[in-house]
């Protein structure tokens, strides 16, 4: 039976049994003749009518008490489905999500904030940031947690969340203060985006591009047509200058060239002793 019931009948017993016992004490008293008798047929009508007024206040009574009981029983079912609501709202988006109150204590999270920390979700709401982070990331997340308490708005910055896990990711933390009903300040949601593959695949790019800087800072290519004279290979450069071979590749290269002589030139220039060094020419 619900509380508004019992309520509702007891006062109906209370009331009935004030009138009997207030008749029964009246009939008594009045023959043991201990009241002077009064045969008037006002004085009863006027007890009957008191009787009936008291017992009828308590059944009214009750049943005042018994609505009201029955209305914040409707509201509190109301508030229950609608903070369920609200959770199975949050718990699908797949955003971490989490709210504190003015004091910097967790008043909730979403299922993804919970499984992104590594904790159960029943155990985050109550805590504060000391008990679920480092001393070294917790005092940035309290001083962070203060400036925007101490100035309502938005705010947006980049730092790191340790995972239960030892497990360092980097995120973006994105928060705003809200209001009680009353319009004093009621504490603050925020919402965390992973930017943690974004930032490796950022360095893995930076890192890429250092070492192409380095590898074409090392090598020039020549490539393109090149003008060359079929007799004494001087090369003409875009200038229209003619060049001698290695000048020109010095100038568009990093090559750097030792002279020699191959064995065919020292035959021809120096005989007596290419004979004897390199042996009989070839040609």
């Amino acid at each position: 039976m619900k509380t508004s019931t019992r309520i509702l009948i007891i006062s109906i017993l209370l009331g009935v049994l004030f009138w009997v016992v207030d008749a029964g004490v009246d009939h008594v008293f009045f023959n043991m003749h201990r009241f002077e008798v009064i045969s008037s047929q006002t004085y009863w009508l006027h007890e009957f009518y008191m009787r009936s007024i008291f017992a009828i206040s308590f059944i009214i009574f009750g049943g005042v008490v018994s609505f009201l009981l029955k209305k914040q029983k409707e509201s509190e079912i109301r508030l229950k489905e609608s903070l369920r609501f609200q959770q199975e709202l949050i718990d699908t988006i797949p955003v971490p999500v989490f709210y504190k109150d003015e004091k910097l204590v967790y008043m909730g999270c979403n299922q993804s904030f919970a499984r992104f920390i590594g904790a159960p979700l029943e155990s985050i709401i109550g805590k504060t940031v000391y008990d679920l982070a480092p001393k070294e990331l917790a005092d940035t997340y309290q001083h962070m947690d203060m400036e925007l308490i101490n100035h309502p708005g938005v705010q947006v910055y980049e730092y790191e969340v340790n995972r239960t896990s030892g497990e360092k990711r980097s995120v973006i933390f994105n928060k705003a203060t809200f209001l009680k009903a009353n319009g004093e300040l009621g504490g603050m949601i925020g919402a965390m985006l992973d930017i943690t593959e974004r930032r490796l695949a950022e360095q893995e790019k930076d890192g890429l591009i250092l070492r192409l800087q380095e590898a074409l800072e090392k090598v020039k290519v020549l490539s393109g047509f090149i003008p060359i004279c079929a007799s004494c290979k001087k090369i003409r450069d875009d200038k229209g200058f003619w060049n001698h071979l290695e000048e020109y590749i010095s100038t568009h290269s990093d090559a750097v060239f030792s002279h020699g002589m191959c064995p065919d030139c020292a035959h021809e220039f120096y005989p007596q002793w290419a004979d004897k060094i390199i042996g009989p020419s070839s040609a």
